[in-house]
């Protein structure tokens, strides 16, 4: 195999061609660059000179430093080629470490390799609901959780309307109740910014489908979710503090489902959950709850792991985050309370 690096427009379609989850694509990686980080796209390639394999590193340079932090989020399974070349990259752009976090089942693949360590913090859930949406409806329906079941019977039953917005208007009513919902709920949010960036790079591509529940001509539920290949993604959502009654975001979710299936679709990724020892007590259960009762298969991915460029900052890095997430934390704990 023969690891080239790819920077030419002319790859994009070869290099997507073997992506298989949207922060890996190339569109995604030109996202990184509006940002501010600088990535660098690799292609793996056979002996008849076909891409079998493909990977973005993207450092972020950490502010009024010389070091930066890389990542390699929802990559393929990884190697020691693989690893050799991130090492060689990384050490020129004087970072720290290296996240990866592939996109491979840990029931596919081994991340036994001397040079990664466990990760103290991950960027993605380790797990993950996929629904199978080969199955019919009535299939899917079976499946649910007689509770989502009812709940959706509910939606309907006050007239809860479903439909796609995929417009620049419809990412605003959407980016407007996910600050709501974010500020509501205490919990860290990328900048309107970074989200309108986002859009304005995927909306020119077919990946992102805004979907809006609403009752009585008030949105109270906006999804956005991603189309890639044969696979739908359920990443960002927001929701109303009114209305709850009516269950809106459970019939928008299932309306995804079955928007995934319309499009001949093979599976609705709801992009990360908690385990399967989960308790009611842990951060995030209500997500992971509320995405359990669709009936999906629980995934683990393989996990998060670190390729340690310069050790002795490796510590002092992760002992000022701890910190920092700490302060981040309580700043929106304070602005929730004060709202």
């Amino acid at each position: 195999m023969i690891t080239r690096q790819l920077t030419d427009i002319k790859d994009k379609s070869k290099y997507n061609s073997v992506i298989n989850h949207p922060v890996q694509t190339w569109e995604w990686g030109e996202f990184q660059q509006s940002q501010g980080h600088k990535i660098f796209r690799f292609g793996v390639f056979d002996q008849k000179n076909k891409i079998v394999s493909a990977y973005t590193v993207s450092f972020h340079q950490i502010p009024k430093t010389k070091f930066s932090v890389g990542t390699v989020l929802r990559g393929p399974a990884v190697d020691e080629a693989m690893l050799q070349n991130i090492k060689k990259i990384a050490t020129k752009e004087n970072a720290i470490f290296v996240k990866l976090e592939p996109n491979v089942a840990k029931s596919q693949a081994s991340m036994q390799f001397p040079d990664l360590v466990v990760s103290p913090k991950v960027a993605f859930y380790p797990h993950t609901f996929i629904v199978d949406t080969t199955q019919t409806e009535a299939q899917l329906m079976a499946a649910l959780h007689p509770k989502t079941r009812y709940n959706i019977k509910v939606a309907n039953r006050h007239g809860v309307d479903i439909k796609e917005d995929t417009t620049d208007r419809g990412f605003d009513i959407y980016l407007k109740l996910l600050r709501n919902t974010t500020k509501r709920q205490g919990f860290y949010l990328h900048t309107a910014k970074y989200h309108r960036d986002l859009w304005q790079l995927l909306k020119r591509t077919d990946i992102p489908h805004i979907m809006l529940a609403s009752y009585q001509g008030q949105v109270l539920s906006a999804f956005m979710i991603f189309k890639l290949k044969d696979r739908l993604f359920y990443p960002y959502g927001a929701s109303a503090d009114v209305h709850r009654e009516v269950m809106a975001p459970t019939l928008l979710m299932w309306e995804c489902a079955k928007l995934g299936k319309s499009l001949k679709l093979k599976s609705f990724d709801l992009w990360g959950s908690l385990g399967p020892d989960a308790k009611e007590t842990d951060v995030g259960f209500g997500f992971h709850h509320f995405k359990q009762g669709f009936g999906g298969q629980l995934v683990q991915y393989l996990g998060t792991y670190d390729l340690i460029i310069n050790p002795a900052m490796y510590k002092i890095y992760n002992l000022v985050d701890r910190c920092r997430w700490k302060l981040l934390r309580a700043k929106a704990n304070i602005s929730r309370l004060i709202s």
